[in-house]
């Protein structure tokens, strides 16, 4: 955890789009066959975050321009692009070359970019601050994203215990790459029956810890037979989703934390006992050295209901 698993963006592979020429995906513009635009609360800066994002992973985006991912729609993969119009007003859209998809790759789309987060707010309390106010402003329009799934969060969270962003994103990778689907030159994370059926010895094969092979696997049993759907968190308060992923067999207090502020958005949530949480926010807003729990906890009182955000903007700050 001692580089800060709080923000990792590097599930999402991008490669660039060339205009009207094809790209990877084998399509062109003009062959779109859906399009819409999205409904997002500003200030929003994609390139910026997009930028960011590369910053967290061990393959940094060559586009910032674009976000392109593969998402899953009724189970089956999709490729998503999103693009940013405008920014006064602002307009971002979202397009596909698969017919028929396009509602509820909207929907999606607006869920992993936090179209429903009000950034002014935010702006407003930091503006007091006497650390944060700079940081803002140079990080304006700056908003995280959210895996596609909250299965695939806790699929993160998971390979992310204990272990670097690096060697988790590898492991990750081989996991998609070995048990999920590529299109357009992007893999869409595994379903939870595809993991279910898997032997635990094919899990172990792309670098997951025996442990965590049996972690993923339990989470995807329970799925996938229906005696486990994170939706109900959505519904719940901090501190009964906290709890009620506590229950699960593998994920502890920093899981949990990490779930509900980078898969929930709950803006508020911080894992204070992540390393990289701990040193960043004691560089900025302490005496430059590594906090304890409670010492971060108290350093972010001032930034209640955004202390979750404002770790994130420290964190992304560090990174510049």
């Amino acid at each position: 955890m001692g580089n800060s698993h709080f923000i990792d963006f590097s599930s999402v592979r991008r490669t660039r789009a060339h205009g009207l020429l094809k790209d990877q995906s084998g399509w062109s513009h003009h062959e779109m066959l859906r399009a819409a635009t999205l409904s997002l609360q500003g200030p929003y800066d994609l390139s910026l975050s997009l930028d960011i994002a590369g910053r967290f992973s061990p393959e940094p985006a060559k586009d910032v321009s674009i976000f392109r991912s593969a998402v899953r729609i009724d189970g089956a993969p999709v490729l998503m692009e999103v693009r940013q119009v405008r920014r006064h007003p602002l307009l971002l859209e979202v397009s596909s070359p698969t017919s028929g998809v396009i509602g509820p790759l909207k929907t999606l789309a607006e869920w992993m970019l936090f179209a429903d987060l009000d950034l002014r707010p935010f702006y407003r309390l930091t503006a007091r601050h006497p650390k944060l106010a700079a940081v803002a402003r140079r990080l304006r329009g700056l908003k995280p994203k959210r895996p596609a799934s909250l299965f695939e969060m806790a699929a993160i969270a998971i390979t992310e215990q204990q272990i670097s962003l690096a060697a988790a994103y590898r492991i990750r990778s081989r996991l998609t790459e070995r048990f999920g689907d590529c299109i357009g030159g992007l893999w869409a994370f595994p379903l939870a029956e595809r993991l279910a059926r898997a032997p635990l010895e094919e899990l172990r094969a792309g670098g997951l810890s025996r442990r965590k092979s049996e972690y993923i696997s339990g989470l995807a049993k329970r799925i996938a037979e229906g005696s486990l759907d994170f939706a109900v968190l959505k519904q719940m308060p901090d501190d009964e989703a906290r709890s009620f992923i506590m229950k699960q067999r593998g994920f502890g207090r920093w899981s949990a934390d990490y779930i509900l502020v980078r898969g929930l958005g709950r803006l508020d949530c911080v894992p204070v006992d992540d390393l990289g949480v701990q040193t960043t926010v004691g560089k900025y807003l302490g005496d430059g050295g590594r906090m304890a729990p409670e010492e971060v906890q108290e350093a972010l009182e001032p930034l209640v209901p955004y202390r979750g955000l404002a770790t994130f903007y420290l964190l992304a700050y560090c990174r510049l």
